[in-house]
Parts: C-alpha cells; structure tokens; sequence
C-alpha cells in the first residue's frame, strides 16, 4: 500500500490548478523606413592625382543629383578611394604595351546612400544607371530605423499564441481556462531554441540573408506562465 504523502501528492495535481510555462514567437512584417544603396564609382586620369580628383568631381556631381532626388550618403561609411596605375610587364607582347600605354591610370570608390522610401531609392538607381563609371549592381537593403513599435507588435503576437497553446493544454487536461501567471522576455536555452526552430521553419534564407523587401520582419519570443483551473 502506497504511503499516504504519496497518494496525496499524486493526487494534487489531478484535483487543483496546475501551471503551464509556454513559449511563443511572435512575428511582425513592418513596413521599411530606410533603404541603403551601395554604388561603385570609377575615374580616370593621366596621373593617379588626376584619377584621384575627376573621382572626387564626378561623386560630388552624383551625390548632388541624388541629393534633389532624396538620398543622402551614408555618413558612418565614408569610401575608401582605391587606385589602379597602369602596371608594364615583361610577359606582355609589344601590341599589349601599346594599348597599355594608352590606357589612363583610374580611381575608384565604393559607398552608400539612403534614403527613407522606396520611391526615393529607386529615383537614385535610375540617376546610378545613367552616371558614367558609376554602378549599383545590389539591391538595396532595407531595414527599420526604430523597431520599437515593431516589436511591441510582435510581442502581442507572440502573447496571443501562447494564450492558444494555453487554453489547447487546459482542453487537453480538462481544465476549464487558462489564467496569465507572468510574462518574460528573458533568453534562456528554452526560450533561444523555440525562437531558432521558428526561424529555420521559415528557411535558411530568412536567417542569414539581409531584408531587401518594402517589409522587414520582426520576430520576438516571449514565455507565458499561465495557471490552469476549473476543473470540468
């Protein structure tokens, strides 16, 4: 026969409220409020100085035109100027060092732009597209100034997700509701691989490759207590 602190603590369970802790991802697309185009840019010159300053010329021509169109330089990704001097080598044929010699010394410089709509982006592409030397072969990337709002969305979802899987464990279980105990956004084991497993559901793609859409999505991971009772 069964010791009577073991009866009693198995049957507990079965007659009173339990609590269920349930993790849940919420996921949000929030409309994008910046878009960053990288652009390379070419020059050439007789001499790498002069490379080095119709560069300079032809990105602040540029830079004005994308300007009046609504994109503006990325200031925390000053460009790197990069020169190419033409380079004589002894394997080159007499016809090869004629064309090089022909040819200039250039300069190049890679940097970003932005702009807060899509439309204003696109406007700078087309202006990209038809300057000399100049080339935007990405897409442009786009992301969200303040996701704030963003994941206070994603949060209610996430809420209202694990208030199903709640009241799914209490129909389970024969409890008639599911009552919210606490709510944590706290990053534990648990609570990193549910938020892993939603991602990989979504494809690898989502996880490793950069937003590029009129959307960014947001996701965030929340874990609810919740006190099931009312036995029926």
């Amino acid at each position: 026969m069964a010791p009577m602190w073991l009866a009693l603590a198995l049957a507990s369970p079965a007659n009173g409220p339990v609590t269920v802790e349930v993790v849940a991802v919420g996921h949000v697309d929030a409309p994008a409020t910046k878009f960053v185009l990288a652009i390379d840019l070419t020059a050439s010159g007789d001499t790498e100085d002069k490379a080095k300053d119709a560069l300079a010329k032809r990105k602040a021509a540029l830079l004005q035109q994308l300007t009046a169109a609504g994109a503006t330089l990325v200031p925390e990704e000053p460009g790197t100027v990069k020169t190419a001097p033409v380079v004589l080598s002894d394997m080159m044929t007499a016809d090869d060092k004629t064309k090089s010699t022909e040819e200039k010394p250039s300069a190049s410089e890679n940097f970003s732009v932005q702009a807060p709509t899509r439309a204003a982006i696109t406007a700078a592409q087309a202006i990209v597209g038809k300057t000399e030397g100049a080339s935007a072969d990405q897409p442009p990337l786009s992301s969200i100034g303040d996701t704030s709002v963003a994941a206070r969305a994603a949060k209610r979802d996430a809420i209202a997700k694990a208030k199903l899987d709640a009241q799914n464990y209490a129909d389970e279980l024969g409890y008639s509701g599911a009552t919210v105990v606490s709510v944590s956004e706290r990053g534990d084991i648990g609570t990193l691989f549910t938020f892993g497993m939603s991602m990989a559901a979504r494809g690898p793609k989502s996880i490793f490759e950069p937003s590029r859409g009129d959307t960014v999505p947001i996701d965030v991971a929340v874990t609810v207590t919740f006190r099931l009772d009312g036995r029926k």
